[in-house]
């Protein structure tokens, strides 16, 4: 394992390779001091809106109810949940909350959180005939919760017999948006369309898809590893592989693959766009995130001006774009009462053919992207 320190424009880095095991225990090691903050943090934005707080107890028991779902599809990752809690000397239970913070609500009669109206991310995807330096590109802004910087990684995974990859997450998360060396690029938007049915069986918190997704190493894997997801929530994977740009739209009922544009751009940001799932937008209206619509109209709009390839660098200005500032596509704090802290945390691009991601630390206009290479 090798641990690179943070910055003030760049994360901290963790390199870790081996068994599942031993990944997630130097994972776990090297992120230790940041697990007590980070899961207070999540107890306290999992009851910030609501009237019945859930207490910490009630959060734990709930998370390891998604041990077995979690098992029955990877056991390898659940191997790297157990090192992770092993090496930063926390419980496994407490990793998994870290992990399942949206899925655990639902699980817990009566605890739903009051949809926040302002919050998103916006993805670009661009094929490689249309980019300027022949390598295909996906990039987002993670709009979110600015408190969450402070817990967060550069992370390289190296296991064994399967893809290396590399991904901005916070400590123990088991995949978030990055890009392996076998040519998948992933980006990832909320999007509506409710829970699994109480009535069944907890199924697999989102990110656990994700890590089935950096997996594969064309996009049939990527599709085989949703298919066989019971999907504990709705979510959206903007994809760059090796057979071009491609989205998944998910709900825990279905999925559809989206391709990109004929002109070779792809662009998704929190509402469901392909024909099957335009309903659930009009079902779950309340939980559409906000100026979803606009920002894929503005994104669309700025790409069309580029006649020419597209380069890293117009994605860029793309992602820095203030039109109806401050919940544009770079999206600022305003004075919403439930959402207004919320921000572009980071924006990231990532260029998988040629190793490559880049990475703000905190709004792309104000700060620089910093590169990080899979080496």
């Amino acid at each position: 394992m090798t641990v690179q320190p943070a910055s003030k424009t760049r994360f901290p880095q963790i390199d870790a390779a081996g068994s599942p095991r031993e990944i997630g225990r130097a994972i776990g090691e090297a992120t230790r001091d940041t697990f007590p903050p980070l899961i207070d943090h999540v107890m306290f934005r999992m009851n910030q809106r609501r009237d019945v707080p859930i207490t910490r107890e009630q959060a734990l028991e709930a998370a390891g109810r998604f041990f077995a779902p979690v098992e029955a599809y990877s056991v390898d990752s659940l191997e790297e949940l157990r090192g992770t809690a092993e090496g930063a000397n926390v419980t496994p239970e407490e990793v998994m909350l870290i992990n399942a913070r949206s899925e655990v609500p639902h699980l817990l009669a009566g605890q739903r959180s009051n949809p926040s109206a302002l919050e998103g991310c916006t993805t670009i995807a661009i094929e490689k005939e249309r980019a300027s330096n022949n390598v295909g590109a996906i990039g987002q802004n993670w709009d979110n919760d600015a408190g969450m910087s402070p817990f967060s990684y550069v992370i390289t995974r190296r296991p064994t017999g399967k893809p290396a990859f590399m991904s901005f997450s916070q400590a123990g998360i088991i995949a978030y948006m990055g890009f392996s060396e076998a040519g998948i690029g992933v980006a990832m938007n909320a999007l509506p369309g409710g829970k699994r049915s109480p009535h069944l069986p907890p199924g697999l918190p989102w990110y656990f898809t994700v890590r089935g997704v950096y997996e594969a190493t064309d996009l049939d894997g990527v599709i085989a590893a949703v298919e066989r997801s019971t999907r504990a929530r709705s979510g959206n994977l903007g994809l760059v592989t090796p057979q071009g740009p491609a989205d998944i739209e998910a709900t825990p009922e279905t999925f559809r693959l989206v391709n990109a544009d004929s002109d070779g751009v792809m662009v998704h940001t929190n509402h469901c766009v392909h024909p099957d799932l335009l309903d659930v937008n009009e079902t779950h209206g309340d939980e559409l995130y906000g100026q979803t619509f606009d920002r894929k109209a503005r994104s669309h709009a700025l790409l069309d001006e580029r006649t020419a390839d597209i380069s890293v660098d117009d994605i860029k200005a793309i992602l820095s774009d203030h039109d109806g500032r401050p919940t544009s596509i770079c999206r600022h704090p305003n004075d919403h009462p439930t959402s207004g802290a919320d921000r572009s945390v980071v924006s990231i691009i990532v260029e998988p053919e040629a190793g490559r991601m880049h990475l703000t630390r905190g709004n792309p206009c104000e700060n620089p992207y910093e590169v990080y290479e899979l080496a």
